[in-house]
């Protein structure tokens, strides 16, 4: 047999076992918070015990990072970061035996802001390929068996805290949002090449923001991409990028996902409140009363900030006073909470589209959960609040026994069960429904900034060090 032979026969090969393994399995999680980013599945059996020594089917090294795992075909997908590497690593899902891994350096420096990092971006697929950001490379684009198909170098970052939107995949596009301090925008690719459908400029923040988009299929026309970002939430035609609708004044700087349900969207972050010019104190070093960029040249996070509030609220002198502080900060003041979009119609809908909001005891991280049409959602300290979807009623809130101090991933959903991971590394399960009930909670013993991922019965949860994908015992 020739060499030409044999390279031939080994890609059948591959491509067969490919073909075994996605015909083999059940539901997908293509994308960070599964399917549309709503977190809800439809797997059974899942466990409500489990552990690092119980109900384990398998555990790896995971490595630094914090993107979530998803499921494609079979396939779990997931990066991490080691020095100057960033990889893409590929795992049987039911085994957890190692498929592939995919390592680039990076080009250049990208700061960040714990928890996020390097690999943040929860990669996504659209069932042949994955896809991957990396802040610090680019865009990324492998086949099912690991072949680079295509890169894309994005411009520099002008950002506070890092970007952290994941990407999504929709109509063979790949759509990428960065919301940063200066030059924001959100931008389509052509999933098979890489190469630039549409880019549309967005409006730049105080101080970013880091959501993911969800996408609305109307009963009438075409597909819209949902956005929530500094100041407006926008729906997008998605083979344009069209700003079809938007609604100001009910977001600052987002990190959740919105979620749709029927023909509404539920974003949240909490209210914002009037931030004290005193807390630069410490730079004001000649106590002037004023923070100079020559003050703050330290730490590049905060003059970013001041950067940006003294191009855009104050003078272009270089320094920033409490009046400007106050101007750029009171945009924040009284916007913001868990807010229920009816979504539909064009131009300015902040007037006409707005359903209900609840402004107490809101995340700012975790997104929203909709599941047998209520409304969860869980805010730092362990508060778990259920609301009536359709008319915002608050049915029940209650402090989790084990609440945790913060939470970074959000809730999901499967089989009448929610999981709601504490970055202390604690899971509580708990019994959806109006009269929600805690049933466990189950200690991982390593810090969590990852949203697990279900599929076929399993749950996969990322820790700070580890991989667990845990199933209910037969």
């Amino acid at each position: 047999m020739t060499a030409a032979s044999k390279s031939l026969l080994i890609g059948v090969l591959l491509l067969v076992a490919v073909t075994a393994t996605r015909d083999a399995t059940g539901e997908d999680w293509p994308r960070f918070r599964g399917a549309n980013g709503t977190g809800v599945s439809t797997s059974r059996g899942l466990p409500t015990e489990f552990g690092p020594e119980k109900n384990v089917a398998w555990k790896i090294e995971a490595g630094k990072g914090s993107s979530s795992p998803i499921i494609s075909h079979g396939r779990l997908f997931f990066t991490s970061f080691d020095g100057d590497e960033r990889t893409l690593h590929c795992l049987d899902a039911a085994t957890g035996k190692l498929q592939w891994g995919r390592s680039v350096k990076k080009i250049r420096v990208e700061i960040a802001s714990r928890p996020n990092g390097p690999a943040t971006p929860t990669p996504a697929s659209d069932g042949e390929n994955v896809f991957v950001l990396y802040p610090d490379v680019g865009v990324l684009c492998y086949s099912a068996l690991g072949q680079e198909k295509w890169r894309i170098t994005l411009e520099p970052f002008h950002s506070m805290h890092g970007v952290a939107s994941s990407l999504v995949t929709v109509d063979n596009l790949v759509i990428v949002v960065v919301d940063q301090l200066d030059g924001s925008y959100i931008a389509a690719f052509k999933s098979d090449s890489g190469a630039l459908a549409w880019k549309t400029e967005r409006v730049n923040g105080i101080t970013g923001g880091f959501s993911t988009p969800a996408v609305y299929r109307p009963s009438s026309g075409p597909a819209q991409l949902v956005v929530s970002g500094p100041f407006e939430v926008v729906g997008y035609e998605v083979a344009t990028g069209k700003r079809v609708w938007w609604i100001n004044g009910i977001t600052n700087a987002p990190i959740s996902v919105p979620v749709i349900w029927h023909n509404r969207a539920f974003v949240c972050e909490p209210v914002g409140e009037p931030v004290p010019f005193a807390m630069l104190a410490p730079y004001d070093k000649d106590k002037d009363g004023k923070i100079s960029m020559a003050e703050i040249k330290s730490d590049v996070t905060m003059s970013r900030l001041l950067e940006r509030i003294d191009k855009g609220f104050g003078n272009h002198t270089g320094f920033v006073g409490a009046a400007e502080w106050d101007k750029a900060f009171g945009k924040f003041v009284n916007k913001g909470g868990l807010v229920a979009i009816e979504l539909g119609g064009t131009g300015d809908a902040t007037q006409t589209n707005i359903r209900w909001s609840y402004r107490k005891a809101v995340p700012y991280i975790p997104s929203a959960l909709v599941y047998d049409d209520l409304v969860y959602v869980v805010k730092d300290g362990g508060i778990l609040s259920a609301f009536e979807a359709a008319s915002g009623k608050l049915v029940k809130q209650a402090r989790l026994k084990s609440g945790g101090r913060r939470y970074d991933a959000s809730p999901i959903a499967a089989d009448g069960l929610i999981y709601l991971l504490n970055a202390d590394g604690g899971m509580n399960v708990v019994k959806a429904g109006r009269d929600w009930k805690l049933l466990t909670m189950n200690e991982l013993g390593e810090p969590c900034s990852a949203t697990p991922a279900i599929s076929d019965g399993r749950l996969y949860v990322r820790t700070a060090k580890s991989l667990f994908c845990f199933r209910k015992s037969s």
